[in-house]
């Protein structure tokens, strides 16, 4: 999952939050569908909490490490191999493309994003992985 969808759940004033809401509220917290995130994404989403009201800091560190059938994986080896072929071949940030290598090397069948580009630069991946974005259910 990246942060933009992260970012969607705890904002309702985003315009898929509704969306974020029902997956990670419904599907994620019932066991339904596990989600998986990067350390990247753990950082991001704990980012506006620290600059704008850190007395929610706890509250979002305690989602990122108790909230039900989600798993934060580490950055490893594998991870940063995967990440490096990314920035090789589709040129992808840092960031995005080490939560997108998160996501292949714990064999997602999805990643969620509210990024419009990921789903057309990683349609050679299609078979490997698919790119769900929140904004196609709103």
């Amino acid at each position: 999952m990246d942060t933009s969808a992260l970012i969607a759940y705890f904002d309702g004033a985003d315009d898929t939050n509704a969306v974020a809401v029902e997956l990670i509220d419904v599907f994620v917290k019932t066991g339904r569908n596990a989600a998986v995130l990067s350390p990247i994404t753990a950082m991001e989403i704990l980012v506006r909490p620290l600059r704008t009201a850190p007395a929610s800091v706890a509250h979002v560190h305690e989602f990122l490490t108790k909230w039900p059938n989600l798993s934060l994986v580490a950055a490893d080896i594998h991870v940063a191999q995967e990440a490096a072929a990314l920035r090789a071949t589709y040129n992808f940030k840092v960031p995005d493309a080490l939560v997108i290598a998160t996501g292949i090397v714990a064999q997602v069948a999805h990643l969620i994003t509210n990024d419009k580009e990921w789903r057309r630069r990683l349609a050679t991946l299609k078979d490997r992985v698919k790119v769900t974005e929140l904004l196609d259910y709103q």
